[in-house]
């Protein structure tokens, strides 16, 4: 064979451009189907998610008790761990022992109080009262809704026990050993983005315990500030009020208007000034809340603006129930924290904050 045809045999033979072109919509179309796929697994999986989210916070609320031990005390980890999960426990097991008889009188107060207020605020408003509905519909549709509301809320609470079981065990195999879940969550990244992840990791855990301290700080200081101002003005059940205020902090923005509205109305069978003076003591203690507390929360935390906070939190409760609303502000803390470190920053190379320094 001559030369010039061994030359030709040796030729790649050429692609045809279409084919190519054919290729990368393929791959185009499978990326598309493939984002679509995950983002609809996250959505059928988001209680699990959540659930999951909030078992991470539990554990590091562990660490956060139990690093101090180890590095101030020189208490060996497995003990430092399990002091870090026995002494919240202990401390409410404390609370409740000393002030738990005043409590439930206060509580029994308040959920014989409250209907009755309601109903006062309904007939002032010109409503007709529940009893009053309940006695309209007959007794045979009573009955039956009693039932169901009696199997709702009994499918709730056991619904609500296990999903706390799950966050409590979940939180202490995490605590346990860290390390393991983390490296195997890295396995599953791309190698060329592994250190940005583990920086962000690295962030959004100093992050969530800044958080955590601060809004731990927050809710003993609104309970103890609203419960010693109702209790100066003559609201009744001022200390459980306090404390449902204090609980119901732990949820930005909503949760303090959810909590002044028992306040009010048991302060509405006192009469109008009391009303005034328990709306004064709730209006207070939310202007020190929000102008002295949250921002040094905030400051503590990521460089995120409050009216992103306030509407992510309101976005997390419409899209995934109560456990949204009761998640929403320290998940939304995450993803700002991912969005600023892998897209503003390493993706569009943009010189961004991403939380804030201590002074």
């Amino acid at each position: 064979m001559d030369k010039p045809a061994r030359e030709l045999d040796r030729v790649p033979p050429r692609r045809d451009a279409r084919s190519g072109s054919d290729d990368l919509f393929l791959r185009r179309v499978f990326t598309v189907f493939g984002v679509a796929a995950l983002f609809g697994a996250v959505w059928l999986l988001s209680d699990i998610i959540l659930l999951l989210f909030g078992a991470v916070l539990l554990a590091i609320v562990v660490h956060a008790i139990a690093d101090p031990l180890r590095k101030h005390v020189g208490l060996n980890p497995p003990l430092s761990l399990l002091l870090g999960a026995t002494l919240p426990v202990a401390a409410i097991a404390g609370l409740t022992f000393w002030f738990g008889p005043e409590l439930a009188k206060e509580m029994r107060g308040i959920t014989s109080t409250l209907p009755e207020a309601a109903n006062q605020l309904t007939r002032a408003l010109g409503m007709r009262s529940l009893p009053e509905l309940l006695k309209e519909g007959g007794a045979a549709s009573t009955l039956g809704s009693l039932a169901s509301r009696v199997i709702i809320w009994s499918t709730a609470i056991a619904g609500a026990l296990g999903s706390l079981l799950l966050v409590v065990f979940g939180g202490i195999y995490l605590a346990i050993n860290p390390k393991s879940y983390r490296d195997g969550f890295m396995k599953l990244v791309p190698p060329v983005i592994q250190p940005n992840v583990d920086r962000t990791l690295d962030d959004a855990g100093e992050a969530l315990q800044r958080w955590l301290k601060g809004q731990i700080m927050a809710m003993v200081l609104v309970g103890v500030f609203t419960g010693l101002g109702l209790w100066l003005v003559g609201v009744p059940s001022a200390f459980a009020l306090g404390l449902i205020a204090g609980v119901a902090e732990f949820v930005p923005v909503v949760g303090p208007l959810v909590a002044a509205v028992p306040a009010l109305l048991i302060a509405g069978t006192q009469g109008l000034q009391t009303v005034l003076l328990a709306a004064a003591v709730v209006v207070v203690v939310q202007q020190l809340e929000s102008n002295l507390i949250t921002p040094i929360i905030i400051e503590r935390t990521v460089a995120m603006a409050p009216a992103v906070g306030l509407f992510a939190v309101v976005a997390m409760g419409v899209a995934f129930g109560p456990l949204g609303l009761l998640l929403g502000f320290p998940l939304t803390i995450v993803i700002d924290i991912a969005v600023r470190h892998l897209y503003v920053r390493d993706t569009l190379g943009e010189d961004v904050q991403i939380m804030r320094e201590d002074e």
